[in-house]
């Protein structure tokens, strides 16, 4: 057999596919250093199994992959095959040619394949054993092995010839021998101890056998009759259960009823109240009318009561009046009698006066013949007296006239003036009231307005906390049927809770213990708390291991143990705080865990827990994930290999390796970390609830207080407001009185000033008249004077003349005096008669102003007259209207009383119903706790059944018929639990224990002795290997110290060479030493040659084993004569030569010499960067000329 071909593909330098074809001689493999050639090697190397990636020079096996260069691409795999010819079957294989194959990918997937047929390293090594062929075998010597050859101990350096010896398989096969001794040993002493401990327990166990038998007869009878009890009660209590649920419907229907009833209630309590706020309103409304019409019925009467005044007044003003016009009517009277009297007296007058001109004319004749020469200049003087007299009485008259004028003018004018103080006294009092009304008026207006606006608003509020009044009580109505479903959902559990109810029946008997057994911690579902998010996942992690019970150590879990032994209580899972030890997660899974997305946490985290149990929680939980869905488990499971389970909040489980949990149950959440959740999550509902209560009741109180407030504000407001309309209507009618009475005022006023102006201007005049007629009447005076003197001056011209005419002039004198008085009273009597007239024209005057006013007051009391009637009529119908609508108001309030009246039944009736409604409820809810109650114990029940004794309600009901009362059946049960008890402790298991004890026992004294036949075997075996082995040694050394003296001088061209054993007695351990005389030196131990003799020598020793070790196939030498110089590189490569004659030799080199005397060589290059290319030549086709 030798190797005759390699391919290779995608091995290190060799991208492309590769195949060198080997002949059955010397074939030599150059080329320059790093072009690839000893990847060859390693390439033959890795197919016969090379694990170690150092060993083919790289880090990790990727490198034996080809890693691209600068125009290539990195190869996805490497595979190199090794052919074989197997014509003389050395391969136990029945084919002439054999493949060995070897690939791997960058995915770490590593295939062997014999002739194209997967298989394992171990099948390749098996066929290649005792071939000669193999990794560490000499068909494979590399530079360093020659190297190790001088360079090992005495003791390792043996290694080399237990190979060439073949006795490695029989020191491998002894090194297994040693250890199943070993092996044996171990058996026997543990198979003696376990025959000591059988044999200690085959006694007790066969009494306890016994009391098993007994127990187990006892309790047959004990599970047939609870079984039948059970199912009957099961049935007792589904019975109680269907009851449970028609009087639940009944209860149902009677809320449906009543809620249908208070519907109707609350539509004709709406309708009521809308009656009544209606008739309340049209109250009002009436009310309003009639209070309206009572105002504006006293603001007629005292309009009319105002008129009467008015009346009286201008009565009492027409009788002054009258008064006045009599006095004027009687001076104008008066004044024409006087005037007809002064006519009278002028007339006669007029006469008298006449004759007494004529006497004094005569005499002036008279003095005018006695004063004839001075006549012209004394008559002219006296007509100038007599007229200067004339008209100083003229003058005088005037004067008296005007300074009557002037005091009448006064009088009117003092008149005038006080009239028009009191008149402008009673205008600025008018004015002062209408501005006092009008700002009354303005400020009463704005009260209705502000008082509008604030009944308004109050009356929006009143709706509004009427409309929140009525929402918060159906809240509150609400708010109590939650609170007592709650509370009796939560009492029910709270129930079940204390009766841990849920758990296995060992645990509850254990948690039982908890009274006399101090250390029980408790259930793991009762030491942890759970936020809701994580229930379900938690839940479904844990299982059944909720209910494991936590102790504080192994003696309180043993105690508790023996109990539940003792009393036939179950079983039950413990946890030791002093046992049990925490496991996490290592920090690299953790790392790629959180990476992906969905990742929520270790489960263990995620909860909370007392420090105490970190490592319960941690060794339950520690190494658990919790994921958000099953998508993101799955990935995150793929990334950590299936190494880890995961838990979704779904409930959906990943379990280590790979196997996968989920769906949904019927019922969720029914685990005992549910039922904690489900009570924390009620209690904190109920303290909701209960604070919504209070609050609501609060709001219920305050919105009450704020209608009755709102509702008394308004009828305070309604009454203010009638009291302010009335107000501002009578301010209103007394503000338009005013203004007419200002007006006819001002109008008065105004007439009278221009009288007064006018009388002033005639004052001003006559005052200026008089004044001027008082100067007139002083000159007069003096012209007067004057012309006397001028009258006496000529009549002293002679005496008797002077005598005569002395007389004369004194009867003229006097005649003249008697005429001027006459005169002037004559005029004064004409005065008089000019004054009386005009007096008389004023008087008549005045009586017709007299006349007029009382005509006016005459019209003004008529028109006050018919205005009355209008009013009092006006007067009359609203006191009418009033009686209409105080019937009308009688009638609103008694419907408003009959409505409230109806109202008020319907509302005590709806109150009545509503705490019927509330008992009700309160009766569903604790109809619905025992329904829940009755399931519950109807599940409890089938639980019991189905994990007790592993049977459905239908089952157990078909299987045990109770022929017995539920009372005697329950008697029964109590007596054989009470002689099961006086048992004592049984052990269950003992009657299987003892039968497999006493097999054990029987099966462990034959191991015993087969055991010993082994070990006697073993001891024989061995020491048949070690024979041969020393044998085959001895053999083999003897042959290559005899071929390795024979070889020695002819690669060193002379000398000699020896092998000698350290310890030839001991041929089993004993080392190899070599001593070597090269030509011309002195025989010396290897240690102490050159480099080159060393290399040498140890290549000679090499060839004498391949010369002794006829089994070697083909041999693979890589450059093991490098350290040679070049003469004996040539006597290497012929003697090289020579031994191909027999054995296969592919020779890695780059040595001359070597490549001279090969029969093929191949070059290998590096065209390509990176890429090792193949060249081939055949030496033997050249002459050997050609070849120098």
């Amino acid at each position: 057999m030798h190797l005759k071909r390699i391919e290779m593909v995608g091995f290190k330098s060799f991208a492309d596919k590769t195949s060198i074809d080997f002949d059955a001689g010397f074939t030599a493999i150059v080329g320059p250093n790093g072009s690839g050639k000893s990847n060859i090697t390693e390439a033959i190397k890795w197919v016969l199994g090379e694990q170690s990636a150092k060993s083919l020079r790289g880090r990790k096996m990727d490198d034996v992959i080809f890693a691209g260069a600068s125009n290539r691409k990195k190869a996805h795999y490497a595979q190199v095959s090794l052919i074989f010819d197997n014509t003389d079957r050395l391969l136990n294989m029945d084919v002439d040619e054999v493949a060995m194959t070897r690939r791997y990918t960058r995915s770490g997937e590593s295939t062997y394949m014999i002739n194209q047929k997967n298989c394992r390293l171990k099948d390749m090594t098996e066929l290649m054993m005792d071939t000669g062929i193999g990794r560490d075998s000499f068909s494979i010597i590399s530079q360093g092995q020659v190297e190790a050859i001088f360079t090992q101990k005495a003791e390792d350096r043996r290694g080399i010839f237990e190979e060439a010896a073949g006795v490695m398989k029989y020191k491998n096969r002894k090194k297994e021998a040693e250890k199943k001794l070993d092996h044996t040993q171990d058996n026997l002493h543990r198979i003696n101890d376990i025959l000591v401990e059988v044999e200690g327990r085959l006694e007790p166990l066969e009494k306890q056998k016994d009391v098993a038998l007994d127990y187990q007869e006892k309790k047959a009878k004990l599970s047939d009759i609870e079984i039948a009890l059970t199912a009957v009660q099961v049935e007792t209590l589904n019975q109680q259960w269907e009851v449970a649920k028609k009087d639940l419907a009944a209860y149902q229907e009677d809320i449906k009823s009543h809620k249908s009833q208070q519907s109707q209630y609350n539509e004709d309590l709406a309708k009521y109240r809308q009656e009544e706020a209606d008739a309340e309103a049209q109250a009002d409304q009436l009310n309003t009318d009639y209070i309206r019409l009572l105002r504006e019925a006293e603001s007629l009467k005292r309009e009319i009561d105002l008129m009467d005044q008015e009346e009286a007044f201008n009565l009492k003003d027409k009788a002054s009046q009258e008064d006045a016009l009599a006095q004027a009517q009687s001076k104008v009277d008066r004044l024409h009698r006087d005037l007809t009297l002064i006519k009278a007296q002028v007339h006669d007058a007029k006469l008298s006066g006449d004759d007494k001109k004529a006497q004094r004319d005569a005499s002036q004749a008279q003095l005018q013949s006695l004063t004839a020469s001075d006549e012209e200049s004394i008559e002219a003087k006296r007509q100038d007296y007599i007229d200067a007299i004339q008209a100083q009485s003229q003058i005088k008259n005037q004067i008296s006239q005007l300074e009557k004028d002037i005091n009448l003018l006064t009088q009117r004018q003092e008149r005038f003036k006080q009239s028009r103080q009191t008149g402008q006294t009673k205008l600025e009092r008018l004015r002062a009231d209408q501005e006092e009304k009008a700002q009354a008026l303005e400020a009463k207006s704005q009260e209705v307005s502000d008082l509008l606006a604030n009944y308004q608003s109050k009356a929006q509020k009143l709706k509004q906390a009427q409309v929140e009044q009525e929402k918060l009580k159906q809240q509150k109505d609400q708010l109590e049927r939650q609170f007592y479903q709650v509370q009796a959902r939560k009492n029910s559990l709270e129930s079940l809770e204390s009766d841990h109810d849920g758990f296995y029946y060992g645990v509850r008997n254990a948690l039982k213990a908890r009274k006399r057994i101090a250390g029980i911690h408790g259930p793991v579902a009762d030491l942890m708390t759970v936020p809701s998010q994580y229930v379900a996942a938690v839940e479904t992690a844990l299982g059944g291991a909720m209910q494991n019970i936590v102790t504080e150590d192994r003696r309180v879990a043993s105690q508790v143990i023996q109990e539940l032994k003792d009393k036939r209580g179950g079983r039950a899972t413990f946890l030791p705080l002093d046992v049990i030890k925490g496991r996490s997660l290592a920090d690299k899974v953790l790392a790629t865990a959180q990476s992906y997305p969905g990742f929520i946490g270790v489960m263990a985290e995620l909860v909370d827990y007392d420090p105490t149990y970190a490592n319960i929680m941690t060794n339950l939980m520690g190494q658990t994930l919790v994921v958000d869905n099953l998508a993101h488990a799955q990935k995150i499971a793929s990334a950590l290999n299936n190494r880890q389970r995961i838990v979704t909040l779904e409930r959906d489980v990943i379990n280590t390796g790979g196997s996968m949990a989920g769906g949904a149950n019927k019922k969720q959440g029914n685990g005992l970390l549910s039922r904690k959740q489900e009570l924390t999550d009620l209690s904190q509902q109920l303290d909701h609830f209960q604070d919504q209560r209070q609050n609501l009741a609060k709001q219920v109180q305050a919105l009450e207080q704020t209608i009755n407030q709102l509702s008394q504000a308004l009828d305070a407001i309604k009454s203010q407001g009638d009291d302010f309309r009335f107000q501002e209507r009578s301010l209103q009618q007394e503000l338009e009185q005013i203004k007419t009475r200002l007006s006819q005022s001002e109008k008065d006023l105004a007439a009278q000033d221009y009288d007064e102006v006018n009388n002033q201007a005639d004052l001003a005049q006559a005052q200026d008249d008089l004044a001027q007629a008082k100067e007139q009447l002083e000159n007069q005076s003096r012209s007067l004077a004057d012309l006397n003197q001028a009258i006496q001056d000529l009549n002293l011209s002679a005496s008797e003349k002077q005598e005569k005419l002395q007389k004369v002039q004194a009867e003229l004198q006097k005649k003249e005096t008697d005429y001027a008085v006459f005169m002037e009273q004559f005029n004064h009597l004409q005065a008089r008669e000019k004054q009386t007239a005009t007096d008389l024209d004023t008087a008549r005057e005045d009586l017709q102003a007299l006349e007029d006013r009382i005509a006016a007051i005459a019209g003004q009391s008529q028109a006050h007259s018919s205005n009355r009637q209008e009013k009092q009529k006006a007067y009359d119908d609203l006191l009418n209207q009033q009686t209409s609508r105080q019937k009308d108001l009688k009638v609103a309030q008694a419907q408003r009383s009959q409505a409230q009246d109806q109202a008020q039944a319907i509302d005590q009736a709806n109150n009545q119903l509503t705490q019927d409604l509330e008992s009700l409820y309160y009766k569903q809810a604790k109809l619905e706790a025992a329904v829940n109650r009755y399931e519950e114990s109807i599940d409890s029940h089938l639980k019991h059944l189905s994990e007790d004794y592993g049977l459905t309600y239908e089952r157990a009901r078909a299987q045990s018929e109770l022929s017995m009362s539920i009372d005697e059946a329950s008697q029964k049960v109590r007596e054989l639990k009470k002689a099961i008890d006086q048992l004592g402790p049984v052990n269950l298991a003992a009657i299987e224990e003892f039968a497999a004890v006493n097999d054990r026992y029987q099966f462990m004294s034959k191991q015993r002795d087969d055991v010993l036949a082994a070990k006697e075997n073993l001891l024989t075996t061995m020491a048949a290997m070690d024979d041969e082995v020393s044998e085959r040694f001895k053999t083999t050394f003897e042959a290559v110290r005899t071929a390795f003296e024979d070889i020695f001088p002819k690669l060193f061209g002379g000398g000699k060479a020896s092998l000698s054993l350290t310890d030839p007695s001991d041929l089993l351990h004993s080392g190899v030493e070599i001593v070597a005389q090269p030509p011309g030196k002195r025989l010396q131990h290897l240690s102490l040659l050159s480099g080159g003799e060393k290399a040498l020598t140890a290549i000679a020793l090499l060839f004498a084993i391949l010369a002794v070790k006829k089994d070697v196939p083909f041999s693979i030498l890589d450059e093991v004569e490098a350290a040679l110089d070049e003469a004996n590189v040539a006597r290497y490569g012929r003697y090289l030569r020579e031994f191909a004659q027999s054995t296969q030799f592919i020779v890695i080199t780059h040595r001359k010499g070597t490549m001279e005397a090969a029969n093929i060589l191949y070059g290998v290059t590096m065209q390509e960067s990176g890429v090792s290319k193949l060249a081939s030549v055949r030496l033997e086709d050249f002459s050997e000329e050609e070849l120098a």
